[in-house]
């Protein structure tokens, strides 16, 4: 885990490689959306959570769904490459 978080190494690493993470259900809820990203921006990494399920669970964490971390200033660079 990185220092002084409870956010696993292995989803800052997906971040900095790919500028995005399926990070999964288990540390969103655990750590709560909000805490989650808050964390994220204090270590350096603004992004912004998107949780895809096609599902019909009013959940705030559905079981059945995909929970990808973007980075923001990868996406902007993904608008600007898209441009080009």
């Amino acid at each position: 885990m990185a220092a002084q978080t409870k956010i696993p190494e292995w989803v800052l690493q997906c971040l900095d490689q790919y500028g995005n993470c399926a990070c999964g259900r288990n540390i969103t809820k655990k750590m709560g959306k909000d805490k989650l990203l808050d964390e994220l921006e204090a270590l350096g990494y603004p992004c912004e959570l998107e949780i895809l399920s096609d599902q019909k669970e009013k959940s705030a964490y559905p079981k059945e769904a995909t929970y990808i971390l973007t980075l923001k200033s990868h996406e902007i660079l993904q608008d600007e490459e898209d441009e080009d």
